[in-house]
């Protein structure tokens, strides 16, 4: 198998990475929601708690894509600086969720599950930027 100039290794780990980015973020998240009995989510769609909540999803989504636009055209050789800007916003939209949960959600626990959430997709982020920092 021909590795397209990646170091040895490179896509087994890859492809670790990927299973536990899933494991963290996608399955443990959703294990909490089941055992601490807290609203079930539906995979891609918005989860707006009211039009205040859709409203600052929103803007943060409108804002999101200006700076992803406006970074990309300035800072094209910084990839890295496009990749912060991107988690940034995942964890500025999971904050926005979690508070918005905590302030007008009927079930508390749902505000608990996106803390939990917050945190695994933080530590995920940290991860993988390390694990490119290591390879590139």
């Amino acid at each position: 198998m021909e590795n397209y100039g990646m170091p040895p290794g490179f896509w087994t780990e890859f492809i670790i990475i990927i299973l536990i980015i899933i494991l963290l973020v996608g399955i443990i998240p959703a294990v909490f929601r089941y055992k601490m009995r807290a609203d079930k989510k539906k995979w891609f769609s918005y989860n707006h708690i009211n039009k205040f909540h859709k409203k600052i999803d929103w803007t943060l989504r409108i804002v999101y894509m200006i700076s992803l636009i406006v970074s990309a055209i300035f800072f094209y050789t910084k990839p890295l600086l496009i990749s912060i800007i991107l988690a940034v916003f995942v964890l500025s939209q999971i904050s926005v969720q979690a508070f918005i949960e905590w302030k007008f959600s009927e079930n508390r626990r749902n505000f608990k599950v996106s803390l939990i959430q917050l945190g695994l997709t933080l530590i995920t982020l940290v991860g993988v930027f390390f694990w490119i920092k290591y390879y590139f």
